[in-house]
């Protein structure tokens, strides 16, 4: 009898979900995986919120053109902008669990400027969005489950 080694695990639907994010065009810009209805993220996303103006501190010292970039020949400016998106990476790691910055950040900077905003702000505001239809939709399924057996006992 030959000997085996087999890998022991154990699997559980811990609900991750792997989510591309596409640009308005449709573009897949990057994917992510993470638990949208975890419990834990609602803290995380607001203790995110709250901090967000300790994370964009840096910029500060950092003076934007008019064409939305930073002066690349001052060493103080261009020190900023890499505090500031430091700061954000890990902020955004912690949020997710994971290595979520570079997903949404691969191909274009946080703090680059679009409709009068960071991109960093118009992600977070597309991701409360998701989160928040997520926890709907697995609400309304737990509502319909547990409808099925309360239902008889209602008058």
């Amino acid at each position: 009898m030959a000997n085996e080694i087999r890998a022991m695990e154990i699997r559980v639907d811990d609900g991750s979900r792997r989510v591309p994010i596409r640009n308005t065009n449709g573009d897949e810009i990057g994917v992510f995986i993470f638990r949208p209805t975890d419990l834990g993220i609602i803290d995380r996303f607001n203790a995110m919120a709250d901090e967000f103006d300790k994370i964009t501190e840096p910029l500060e010292k950092v003076n934007v053109k008019p064409d939305g970039t930073a002066d690349a020949t001052d060493e103080e400016q261009v020190k900023a902008l890499h505090e500031a998106e430091e700061r954000l990476f890990k902020a955004i790691d912690k949020l997710f669990d994971g290595n979520a910055a570079e997903a949404f950040f691969g191909k274009m900077h946080p703090f680059s400027p679009v409709g009068g905003k960071f991109y960093v702000e118009i992600m977070l505001e597309a991701v409360r969005e998701f989160i928040n239809g997520e926890f709907d939709a697995e609400a309304k399924r737990i509502d319909a489950r547990v409808g099925k057996y309360t239902r008889k006992y209602k008058k």
